[in-house]
């Protein structure tokens, strides 16, 4: 809804601005696909890098470990379930843009295959590999808590786990178990971030400054 009222108050403003003799005449129904289609591509754009350089950044110099892992768990989804749909309003709108997709070049069909794949990727990450993220990350912190760690920095929190798993065998297990699913939603979201710089850089190269 938020993106639709964007798209609707950028029309406005380029009907306004337009020169003279555009104006009155009757917006084609591509640009409006268009504008929906960059304004999704950036919105899942933002999202990626905030998630990951700016809010995961400022939680991790800040937040104590255990209140850090919560919160994320709680931005996260969020954003994924952000992203996933964006993309996936960019793929349509793209499909769109080049019907028939038979008759579309070869360039133009791998760019929505590339939108597709991060649409499939990011729903992957969504509903699979995130929520067995959180229940590892859950069960972890309990392991933890019981050894009276994980209030301290994310430095200090590190520290306190790795000299307490020398001698403990369930924390060790959960933090090998824990490792395995976020490297693999680390590199869910990386492949998700490349995907969407792909398309960003196929999309440059149509621009004309």
């Amino acid at each position: 809804m938020l993106l639709l009222l964007s798209a609707a108050i950028f029309i406005t403003v380029s009907m306004v601005f337009a020169p003279e003799e555009s104006v009155g005449s009757p917006l084609p129904t591509t640009t409006a696909v268009k504008v929906i289609h960059l304004l999704c591509l950036a919105t899942s754009w933002g999202a990626t890098v905030w998630a990951i350089f700016v809010g995961g950044l400022v939680m991790f110099m800040n937040l104590p470990r255990h209140m850090m892992g919560s919160l994320r768990g709680k931005v996260f989804p969020a954003c994924f379930q952000l992203t996933t749909a964006c993309t996936a309003v960019s793929a349509v709108a793209f499909a769109w843009l080049h019907l028939p997709l038979q008759a579309a070049p070869a360039v133009e069909r791998r760019q929505l295959v590339v939108l597709v794949a991060i649409v499939g990727i990011d729903l992957t990450n969504l509903l699979i590999i995130t929520p067995r993220t959180l229940k590892m990350m859950q069960e972890r912190h309990k392991v933890e808590r019981n050894l009276s760690i994980g209030s301290q920095s994310f430095l200090d929190g590190w520290r306190s786990n790795a000299e307490a798993a020398r001698s403990s065998a369930a924390l060790a297990m959960a933090n090998q178990r824990f490792r395995v699913v976020h490297i693999l939603s680390g590199m869910a979201t990386l492949a998700s971030a490349t995907g969407l710089a792909a398309h960003t850089w196929y999309l440059a190269g149509k621009l004309v400054l």
